[in-house]
């Protein structure tokens, strides 16, 4: 699929910025981040960007089969030259001259990668000086990798990553106090990832007074704003510490104040308006769950809702909406929150349409269920779940047919 054939297909063309550094024109805060990335990495003068998401890298691989195998890479360098755009042939001149590029332009150039979800060609990226150098863009580039290297080797779920390597933010939570706001991503990555994957709740209380001491460092001469917005990332991360101690009350009262926070943020330039809105996505995504662990499937829904409302192109916003709605039983409205994500595609593009296929189930539409289960299939060849529905359908063509075509190809 060449670069204009991008624009042919409403996924690619909606996430184009992964595929070929396209300009972005209307999409999820994610795939905004790429453009801000970009901009960040060509602009000396402008602040290194930080998103607060970052995409698993299954995400890449479901948009390249979308886009086409040439488009399934792990380093830039490898797209055809008929397929990249002039930001690409930059992005590529700028891996091959990095040795000689400035710390800041390295660091930017990490950023860049990782906003692009090409974690291996940012593990490679990763300097000898270790974490403890004088310069605080040796520090970024540094943290950048180590993010890299995590994210690359992420699970489905983060609760089975016992074996990640945490080294790397451990050290900069511990011994960078000349870059305080990547000392605060450190130890906010360390935290997390202790608390969810399961670690003690001792080793959880030492890191959590060690984040709460980078956060009042990270805070004490930051803007209003960043400062707003890292205690509202602070307050959301650290009510882990509550609910792993049953403690509902403490929980709400932490999220309440990273809410409070979140809507009162006031962003002076476009940059910061993103970095409002895509906090505001995190908090009421967690928000959502925090009322499902409260049994509360209204308020979930309510939260759900407002996820989809403040980044209404995000196929996983759309999903957990629909996956409220499903909860609740309200199986044609939860049908169209799923098929809204699949229309928008990854990461969303074979859960979606499964999701929406058991709601026609739940109705008693089969043979729309069974076109879901299919399209599922067909965007996950393995997929278990969407070819158990299509056996368990009425003896009815077109069902008849199906199932026996899905029982040839089975793996």
């Amino acid at each position: 699929m060449g670069a204009g054939a991008l624009s042919s297909r409403f996924s690619t063309w909606l996430l184009r910025p992964y595929l070929d550094l396209g300009p972005f024109v209307v999409g999820p805060t994610h795939a905004q981040s790429v453009e801000r990335s970009w901009d960040a990495f060509t602009s000396a003068d402008d602040a290194l960007f930080s998103p607060q998401r970052a995409m698993h890298p299954a995400f890449r691989v479901a948009l390249a089969a979308e886009a086409g195998a040439a488009y399934a890479l792990d380093d830039p360098r490898r797209l055809p030259a008929r397929l990249r755009t002039p930001r690409w042939e930059r992005l590529c001149a700028a891996l091959d001259d990095w040795r000689g590029a400035s710390s800041s332009r390295q660091a930017r150039l990490v950023g860049l990668l990782n906003a692009l979800c090409l974690y291996e060609a940012a593990m490679a990226l990763a300097p000898s000086r270790g974490v403890r150098a004088a310069d605080p863009h040796v520090v970024a580039r540094a943290f950048g990798c180590a993010l890299a290297r995590y994210l690359r080797n992420l699970p489905e779920r983060v609760a089975q990553y016992d074996d990640a390597d945490m080294s790397v933010f451990v050290d900069i939570a511990s011994n960078a106090p000349h870059a305080p706001d990547i000392a605060f991503n450190a130890a906010a990555r360390v935290f997390v990832h202790l608390a969810k994957t399961g670690a003690s709740l001792d080793d959880l209380e030492t890191w959590g007074a060690r984040w709460k001491s980078a956060h009042a460092r990270v805070t004490r001469n930051a803007s209003t704003f960043a400062a707003d917005l890292m205690t509202s990332r602070f307050h959301r991360g650290y009510a882990f510490l509550p609910q792993r101690r049953g403690d509902r009350a403490g929980v709400a009262a932490l999220m309440d104040a990273a809410e409070k926070l979140a809507r009162g943020l006031a962003p002076k330039d476009a940059g910061e308006d993103l970095l409002r809105r895509e906090n505001l996505h995190a908090l009421m995504e967690s928000r959502t769950k925090e009322a499902m662990w409260l049994g509360d499937l209204d308020l979930a829904h309510a939260r759900a809702q407002e996820v989809v409302q403040v980044d209404p192109y995000d196929a996983k916003a759309w999903t957990e909406l629909g996956q409220a709605r499903f909860a609740r039983r309200q199986w044609r409205a939860a049908s169209e929150a799923f098929l809204a994500a699949a229309t928008l595609g990854p990461p969303a593009t074979a859960l979606a349409r499964h999701m929406a296929g058991m709601c026609f189930l739940n109705l008693g539409e089969h043979v729309a269920a069974g076109f879901l289960f299919n399209e599922a299939l067909a965007h996950d060849p393995l997929g278990v779940s969407p070819r158990l529905r299509i056996e368990s359908a009425p003896d009815a063509p077109p069902l008849d047919a199906l199932k026996v075509w899905s029982r040839a190809r089975q793996p």
